[in-house]
């Protein structure tokens, strides 16, 4: 059965009484479509089974193509105020097994004028419900007689949604992009104001670096005017400290001069103390010798006595 009660047999009466008032051009023509409606209906009868699987009858699916027989598939949970994050994750889901796509249960249904990203979601969000509704509207229209018209009507339905949700977004991005200059601009302003309110105290800094550096050159300007200043007195510290480097030098060359030669003295006093103590022990064994020969009668003068 299609929509509205109207079945094969009335469809064929409505053509049966249309048919006798063309001409005989349009009778060729009306014999056309009749073919025509006798050749869906056998492809309808082809197969059932897609037709029925749906809940539609074989007339009904005869005049669909494969897309318009297939139900669209909500993406979302159609009882709640929700809808999916975006109209892309829908369209998948529908691609991909018609799995239905998780909403966020806790966004906001009606953001603040500045939360820029729960706005977007939201078109988003309404950008998936214009799709969805345009390809339930399409399935609805293979139902009908004039279901290219139909379909037209609906993408025109479509277009101007999606007009008007185009014009939403560009007021959203006009806004987010004023909102972002006047961040920007804020931003440069509390900077500027910082920097004028730090001027003073920099350029205080600034001129105690100065006042600092000078001191140091004056400072420096001093400390080589004072040293060419004491050149000469600095040249005869200098003379003065060489003489009695070379005096004391001196001082320590007679010196070791002098050691030397007590050195030497001493070796030859030692010397010739050595040699009058080897002289002593000689006269001291000569005598002893002259002493043993007079008492045992063998002296020279003693033996001449004693020969006489």
């Amino acid at each position: 059965m299609l929509k509205f009660g109207i079945t094969l047999l009335n469809l064929m009466i409505s053509f049966a009484k249309l048919f006798p008032r063309l001409t005989l051009h349009r009778e060729r023509r009306a014999s056309r479509v009749v073919a025509a409606v006798f050749g869906l209906a056998a492809v309808a009868a082809a197969v059932p089974g897609a037709s029925f699987a749906q809940g539609l009858s074989a007339t009904e699916a005869a005049g669909r193509t494969s897309s318009q027989i297939r139900v669209p598939q909500v993406p979302f949970d159609a009882t709640a105020d929700r809808v999916p994050a975006s109209a892309s994750q829908a369209a998948a889901a529908r691609i991909e097994d018609d799995k239905p796509v998780a909403y966020d249960d806790q966004l906001d249904l009606h953001p603040a004028d500045d939360d820029f990203a729960g706005r977007r979601a939201l078109l988003d969000r309404q950008r998936a419900w214009i799709d969805y509704r345009f390809e339930e509207a399409k399935y609805e229209c293979a139902s009908k007689f004039f279901v290219n018209y139909c379909i037209d009507n609906a993408r025109d339905e479509q277009r101007e949604a999606l007009r008007a949700l185009r014009s939403q977004r560009l007021v959203l991005e006009d806004q987010e992009r004023k909102a972002r200059a006047e961040e920007r601009d804020a931003r440069l302003a509390e900077k500027r104001a910082q920097t004028q309110a730090e001027a003073p105290q920099r350029a205080a800094e600034r001129a105690k670096n100065v006042q600092d550096y000078q001191t140091k050159q004056a400072e420096y300007q001093q400390r080589v005017t004072e040293r060419t200043g004491q050149a000469p007195q600095r040249a005869a510290n200098a003379e003065q400290y060489n003489a009695k480097q070379a005096e004391q030098q001196q001082k320590l060359d007679d010196a070791k001069a002098t050691a030397a030669q007590k050195a030497a003295e001493r070796e030859e006093n030692v010397r010739k103390y050595n040699l009058k103590q080897q002289e002593a022990i000689e006269r001291q064994k000569k005598s002893d010798e002259r002493r043993k020969e007079s008492q045992s009668g063998s002296t020279p003068a003693q033996k001449a006595l004693q020969g006489q």
